[in-house]
């Protein structure tokens, strides 16, 4: 018996036998027209993926249709083919060409701050990959040949293959590489598979095991378990079973904390998204990232297309539908912006910095949502808000862009206009702001690298950034006091809204509403549920006055986890 520790990405527990995916390095041959046939290649590349992606919308797997259509367009963008060609005319093999431009663009995005772009770098593998594997005469097909329900152990897994998973016969995996944030742990997210990344060494490990236990909550990986680790395991997927059956009893369920109202809304970034929060039965959008409408396209959504859009969504929900003006440049790049590279781009022009400069792009977006105002209760935030007069001049152009649709006699309806706290300096001036504001929402995951000064996207300072620091809960703490002074609701749309103990102390401090993702909506007011009030106020007290992350945690997991 092998005990080996990973990432968990995708919340479970799989007993079975092991089907082990081992890869080999593809060879590119030389040929006559090395330019050709890579041309070739990628368009066969592109529509292998535009038809993978159909295929898995058609079988309702909207995140992984929504990677492989990335990938498709990836395929077909003349960023991979300009890269290879610049290194075929250095003078370099077809071979190595391909490797010297997919490894420099890989770099490229993996050093981008945010986790979501950084993760597309592994897209930039797994195309080239693929282009290689058509240029040596191999097959596409990603299916894994596995005759009975198995867990699948692979150095990777790319995006294609996860999507086609077949859930009847895996009933989990395990990865060298990966991380929580990576397509692959998305795709099995969304699919329900238990999964682990990240597990060093994990194919030398399994040589010669037969049989695995894993548990994608903990990250916990143990090959060819003894019959008391087995029963462990065994015990643990009931109770993980239980809850989940328990928590669907609170399925379109209001709930309460300490006398207060308490909304438990969802964060969403498609149609898609949407769907599936209104089949969760959200006490609405807690916050929906319109910036993947702006990516991956040659030039920004028009009015009309982004108003189809936030009407779709304000159309499924009674409650408020929390729309965040987009959140791109730096490092959410779009292609049709003329933006400077910057060495730092987390603390560069982003968010509401672009608005002044890109005015049209912003009142288009403005109008978009002021017209989708008229088909429900449509809230507005601005993200990197850090003092007050980027809040005003936004109030300005908001009124700018009704003004427009006056003069244009279009119909629109009214919109509340919020801040997200995520710069230290918002936190801090809570009070300052408050007047300006209609609401605040904490976007916990930037608030906790900006007041820590640890990059959320390096893996080596994992343990710096803990949302449960006290100096994180002290700056909740007064927004949360400042939202309450001027009567401004204050919700949480980070993360950390999604960890029972971070949510426990959030409610604790007033307030009310938690943006989770969409099928953790009802496990979370399940959760929250059972709680003591009183004795969460204490235990987030002495977490506030804590000196350390562990001591903070220590309080909270106390009431909080049944130990």
């Amino acid at each position: 018996m092998i005990t080996v520790k990973g990432l968990g990405a995708s919340s479970g527990v799989a007993i079975g036998p092991i089907v082990l995916v081992e890869r080999t390095d593809v060879i590119v041959p030389e040929t006559a027209n090395p330019i050709e046939a890579l041309g070739d290649a990628i368009r066969a590349v592109g529509a292998h993926l535009a038809q993978l992606g159909a295929e898995a919308r058609q079988l309702d797997r909207a995140e992984a249709a929504d990677v492989l259509q990335a990938q498709s367009l990836m395929a077909e963008d003349p960023m991979l083919f300009d890269a290879v060609e610049e290194q075929l005319g250095a003078g370099l093999s077809l071979n190595d060409a391909l490797n010297v431009a997919a490894e420099a663009l890989r770099s490229m995005l993996a050093s981008l701050p945010d986790p979501y772009l950084a993760a597309r770098a592994s897209d930039v593998v797994e195309v080239t990959d693929r282009v290689k594997r058509r240029l040596a005469g191999l097959d596409l097909d990603d299916t894994l040949d596995i005759a009975v329900p198995s867990v699948v152990l692979a150095p990777v897994l790319t995006a294609a293959e996860t999507a086609r998973l077949d859930p009847d016969l895996v009933i989990g995996f395990a990865t060298a590489e990966g991380g929580a944030t990576s397509h692959v742990a998305i795709i099995a997210r969304a699919m329900g598979l238990p999964a682990v990344v990240g597990v060093s060494g994990l194919l030398t490990k399994a040589v010669g095991s037969k049989r695995v236990a894993l548990d994608g909550d903990t990250g916990e990986l143990v090959l060819d378990p003894d019959e008391r680790s087995e029963a462990d395991f065994r015990a643990r997927a009931e109770l993980h079973a239980a809850t989940r059956l328990a928590a669907e009893r609170f399925r379109g369920l209001h709930m309460t904390f300490g006398g207060n109202d308490v909304s438990i809304a969802a964060n969403v970034a498609n149609n898609d998204d949407v769907d599936r929060a209104a089949a969760e039965q959200a006490d609405g959008i807690g916050l929906f990232r319109t910036e993947f409408l702006f990516l991956d396209r040659p030039s920004a959504p028009t009015e009309d297309e982004q108003h189809e859009v936030y009407s779709r969504a304000a159309r499924s929900f009674s409650q408020p539908v929390v729309i965040r003006t987009f959140d791109i440049g730096g490092d959410k790049p779009a292609d049709f912006l003329d933006l400077d590279a910057e060495e730092n781009p987390f603390l560069g022009r982003r968010g509401v910095r672009l608005y002044e400069s890109h005015g049209d792009l912003f009142g288009t977006q403005m109008r978009a949502i002021l017209r989708a105002a008229t088909d429900g209760d449509v809230w507005v935030m601005v993200p990197m808000v850090a003092n007050v007069a980027e809040m005003v001049a936004v109030r300005q152009a908001v009124d700018q862009a009704r003004t427009e649709l006056q003069n244009r006699g279009v119909a629109f309806g009214e919109i509340k206009l919020g801040a997200m706290v995520e710069v230290p300096s918002a936190a801090l001036c809570a009070d300052r702001l408050a007047p300006h504001i209609d609401f605040f929402s904490i976007g916990t995951n930037d608030l906790t690298q900006y007041t820590l000064a640890a990059d959320r996207g390096n893996p080596s300072l994992d343990h710096l950034g803990d949302h449960l620091h006290p100096a994180v809960l002290r700056l909740c703490e007064l927004t949360a006091e400042a939202g309450r002074r001027f009567g401004k609701p204050v919700s949480v749309c980070g993360m950390a809204a999604s960890e029972p103990e971070a949510a426990a102390a959030f409610l604790s401090m007033g307030i009310t509403k938690l943006s989770v993702a969409p099928p953790l909506v009802n496990l979370t007011k399940s959760i929250l549920s059972r709680l003591d009030p009183t004795e969460v106020a204490a235990a987030a007290r002495l977490a506030l006055s804590a000196t350390s992350s562990a001591d903070a945690r220590r309080a909270l997991v106390s009431v909080v986890r049944d130990e």
